[in-house]
């Protein structure tokens, strides 16, 4: 009866979470880094700047210290809405950046359920790529739905945490 209980307690507990993190090939600790802009493919508005901030904290606390893309400075809800003009004006800042990998990716979900307890709902995927030659290295996704009293930030945090654990980086 234990068993039957545990099993089923493991596989409610799997259901809510799904992640493809292959390892990475290893990156050097003292390696330029810089984060792009993120494709918000979700509803929700500025779900991409909050992953950008949480994603580039994560790095830090691994140990890679990321410069971000700047901010672009909008007053119209036309220019806040319609993201290529941000990228636009961060692949030309990029341009004049001496960094050797750019890690950016897309937001599939970032949102409370609707329902009784309103859990969050997140679904991201990260890339790095080469600087240089744009050569993709390494991309993970994971989408994982909290409980009813956690944030879609604190959710956030867990999926972009268990996404990086997969970047293999070498201490010098």
């Amino acid at each position: 009866m234990k068993n039957i209980l545990l099993l089923a307690t493991t596989l409610i507990l799997s259901a809510c979470t799904s992640y493809q993190v292959p390892d990475s090939p290893a990156f050097a600790a003292d390696s330029r880094w810089a984060v792009m802009p993120m494709v918000n493919n979700s509803n929700t508005p500025l779900a991409a700047e909050k992953a950008e901030q949480i994603l580039n904290a994560q790095l830090y606390a691994k140990g890679i210290n990321a410069v971000m893309y700047p901010a672009s400075d909008v007053n119209d809800l036309s220019s806040i809405l319609d993201s290529s003009a941000k990228r636009k004006n961060a692949k030309a800042w990029l341009a004049s950046q001496n960094v050797d990998y750019v890690i950016t990716g897309s937001i599939e979900e970032w949102h409370y359920k609707s329902g009784l307890d309103g859990e969050p709902a997140v679904g991201i995927t990260l890339e790095v790529q080469s600087a240089k030659s744009k050569n993709t290295y390494w991309r993970a996704t994971g989408t994982r739905g909290g409980w009813g009293r956690e944030s879609v930030s604190g959710t956030g945090h867990i999926v972009i945490e268990t996404l990086l654990d997969g970047l293999n980086i070498e201490q010098q």
